[in-house]
């Protein structure tokens, strides 16, 4: 079901939908559905599962304070 909406855009915004429509009478809802979906497609495209699995981990890290700074990585390492 469609849901009727008034957005703002600067006609800066306006100017590059209308450079985006594929055809002159390409509505904006069209123009930012193609959008937004191919953004999502190339989104998901990014990250893989195990990507995720290691920023979580990586947060978890953080949260519980197993992290080092740079200048106490170097001394473990022994690099000056």
């Amino acid at each position: 079901m469609a849901v009727e909406a008034t957005i703002k855009v600067t006609p800066e915004v306006k100017g590059r939908l209308d450079r985006l429509k594929n055809y002159p009478r390409e509505t904006y809802n069209d123009v930012i559905d193609r959008l937004t979906r191919d953004a999502l497609e190339e989104a998901a495209g990014e990250l893989t599962e195990e990507d995720i699995h290691d920023i979580e981990e990586a947060i978890a890290d953080i949260k519980a304070g197993r992290v080092y700074t740079t200048e106490e990585l170097k001394r473990e390492l022994g690099i000056d």
